[in-house]
């Protein structure tokens, strides 16, 4: 999988700029403010149909738009191929592959891979638990383009269960619909917890010897996926038994979207007390993790997109990630262009 470029007009703080990449390591450098960040984003973006930063796409185009456009040409399966997406104020975004459109970003799952590491990273371990379900989520999609239709789902049923609790407190007739909701909530979050559960187990030997290599042997990292739902028929008795304590609290108090990643340092939870440092080590652990479990479901490694990733960590820990980042086709920033010593090639904006 190699990005040969890429072209982004109104996206971010870009106007119309294009830039072409070599086959291994590519430093961007520059200072604060002119566009590395962003240009890591729009690659994502391509990849997942997702920015890793916005919550919404309005937020991607540049002020005073109207849309924003992203374009590249790659070569996968040692073939050259083209992607695009335009994106639009008020109006759907559209994705073309190759010059066919694409009809659902199902169809981009797995197209462009990319895994994405950026400072705000170190919340995947020190924040909620849904950061760490997203972090799953978004290597499943990739690796599984039919898990993001399950996801979907599960959402879409999650939030009209959601909303169907609050109307039952004051108009009881709602309640014979939860019936419905509970079973499709139940059948999709079995399929999601399986997933998820196969994936942490793959992905944990991985981070761990990742985490031991980076920490100079030093720290042990392990992982174990936390979760409440077994298959799909316990999983719905069990949302049917917590129906008036749901109804109490107007929440829906069993499924997937509760599970959680848990990670440990040495035997003890890494949440709430794992240093700054040994938080991002883990972090960029299981980032290279998931790269490795995708590269070997597709075939060739992703694009590994590391935004100031050298950051709090001390010299031997980076040295140790700049001589690991060359399997595959990476893009890494800095502010000084000299600070990374590696072969490849280096963009200064």
């Amino acid at each position: 999988m190699t990005l040969l470029s890429i072209s982004v007009r109104d996206f971010r703080g870009y106007a119309d700029a294009s830039f072409t990449f070599c086959e291994g390591v590519n430093v961007i450098s520059g200072p604060n403010g002119a566009g590395k960040t962003n240009l890591l984003e729009a690659v994502y973006y391509l990849a997942t149909s997702k920015s890793a930063r916005a919550a919404r796409d309005a937020d991607l185009i540049r002020f005073d738009r109207p849309g924003a456009e992203i374009g590249a040409a790659f070569v996968s399966g040692g073939r050259e191929q083209t992607l695009s997406v335009r994106i639009k104020r008020g109006a759907r975004r559209t994705f073309s592959l190759n010059g066919a459109s694409l009809t659902s970003p199902r169809e981009l799952m797995g197209v462009l891979p990319a895994v994405f590491f950026d400072p705000g990273d170190l919340s995947l371990l020190q924040g909620g638990a849904a950061q760490r379900r997203t972090y799953a989520d978004g290597a499943l999609c990739q690796q599984k383009p039919r898990y993001l239709e399950t996801l979907r789902r599960y959402r879409k049923l999650h939030e009209s269960k959601t909303r169907l609790l609050t109307l039952a407190a004051g108009q009881p007739a709602y309640l014979g619909m939860l019936t419905e909701y509970n079973r499709g909530l139940a059948d999709a979050g079995a399929v999601l917890a399986f997933y998820r559960k196969r994936f942490t187990e793959e992905l944990a030997p991985l981070a761990g010897a990742h985490h031991a290599a980076i920490s100079g042997e030093r720290e042990t990292l392990a992982l174990r996926y936390r979760t409440t739902v077994s298959d799909a028929e316990e999983t719905f008795v069990k949302m049917e038994e917590r129906r008036e304590a749901e109804l109490a609290r107007r929440q829906c108090l069993v499924g997937a979207h509760r599970d959680d990643i848990e990670a440990f340092l040495d035997g003890r939870p890494l949440k709430g007390t794992g240093s700054q440092g040994q938080t991002r080590t883990a972090a960029v652990a299981m980032k290279l993790a998931v790269r490795d479990v995708l590269a070997g479901t597709l075939g060739e490694p992703p694009l590994l997109l590391l935004d100031d990733v050298l950051s709090e960590l001390d010299e031997a820990r980076q040295r140790y990630v700049l001589d690991h980042i060359g399997n595959g086709q990476t893009f890494i920033t800095c502010c000084e262009p000299g600070k990374i010593t590696v072969t490849g090639k280096n963009i200064a904006l």
